[in-house]
């Protein structure tokens, strides 16, 4: 992909005042994206933030559409302000959205209110799930795709899984465990495949752990970044949740027991979320290992998939 260097504060401030038609705001940059440009804007006591994508050949539409079928379901996700495909003189795509009120979920004060919070975001992540998507993976943003369909880069729910299953686990081998560790996840993962590929390909989130889902003291107030979107099974953002639960505060039984206000779960449904944390946390080790990332985080990390997959290992 041909990407952009990232657009100099002087042009950024020009779009701000076109768009919201003011010249009283502040801006500042947000090193907390990876994948794209983020702007945060202060202007009449309100909050607002200007995404751009570095990539060349690449588009928000699909993003915007996502937020649009989204609130048009009820679900509380930034309101888009403006969208240009491609910005005259940027060449790149260019989104502005309002700013969800409050702090993630990790910021509440207690135990109780964290739970209440993730009721309500179970019970909306429910709703995303309710979206269909043709195939499975990264939803393509390429610039002439059809704004009004979403669909995945691969074409069967197996190419998403294997495509780097196997390389991972033997880099982790190689790296960060034991053979035995190794052997289990191959074994539990192929026995698992089947049951991780009974769905039809739904939107999902695809980083949804408590950072995105956001609270005003104590009060669910909306989901946020869908800049990672696929097609997968429903149930791949609540293993993602699982993998990352407690980092904070213990928040998954809520998140389910929300969820299952809008969508009952089998038995096979929550052992194919426990699936889908270990095959998550083995995507994510193999590329964050391989970065040499923060040393803790990845000891977090493989501690959770470790336990996961013992748990797992003894229901297949």
């Amino acid at each position: 992909m041909n990407k952009k260097q990232e657009p100099k504060v002087g042009l950024v401030s020009d779009l701000v005042r076109q768009y919201l038609r003011t010249t009283d705001f502040r801006i500042e940059r947000e090193r907390s994206g990876v994948s794209t440009y983020v702007y945060r804007i202060n202007a009449n006591d309100e909050v607002f933030y200007l995404r751009i994508l570095p990539e060349q050949d690449m588009s928000f539409a699909p993003e915007v559409y996502v937020h649009q079928l989204l609130r048009k379901k009820g679900v509380q996700v930034p309101e888009v302000l403006h969208f240009e495909p491609v910005h005259e003189e940027l060449g790149l795509s260019v989104m502005l959205v309002r700013e969800i009120p409050g702090a993630h979920a990790g910021r509440v004060t207690s135990q109780e209110s964290y739970e209440r919070v993730m009721l309500d975001a179970g019970s909306q992540i429910a709703l995303v799930h309710g979206i269909p998507v043709e195939g499975f993976g990264w939803i393509r943003r390429g610039r002439e795709e059809d704004k009004s369909v979403l669909r995945g880069e691969n074409r069967s729910a197996d190419e998403q899984l294997l495509e780097f299953l196997e390389d991972d686990v033997q880099f982790l081998s190689e790296k960060l465990i034991n053979k035995e560790e190794a052997s289990i996840i191959r074994r539990i993962m192929e026995r698992g495949l089947p049951l991780m590929s009974r769905y039809e390909p739904r939107l999902v989130h695809g980083d949804f752990d408590d950072s995105h889902i956001f609270q005003d003291n104590g009060t669910y107030t909306g989901i946020i970044d869908f800049g990672e979107i696929q097609g997968s099974s429903p149930l791949y953002d609540l293993g993602h949740f699982k993998l990352h639960d407690g980092q904070r505060y213990k928040g998954f039984p809520a998140l389910v027991e929300g969820y299952q206000s809008v969508v009952p779960l089998t038995a096979w449904d929550q052992l194919e979320i426990d699936l889908w944390a270990v095959w998550i946390g083995v995507r994510r080790l193999g590329i964050v290992a391989r970065r040499s990332p923060d040393a803790d985080y990845v000891h977090q990390l493989l501690n959770r998939v470790r336990e996961v997959f013992g748990v797992v290992s003894r229901q297949l």
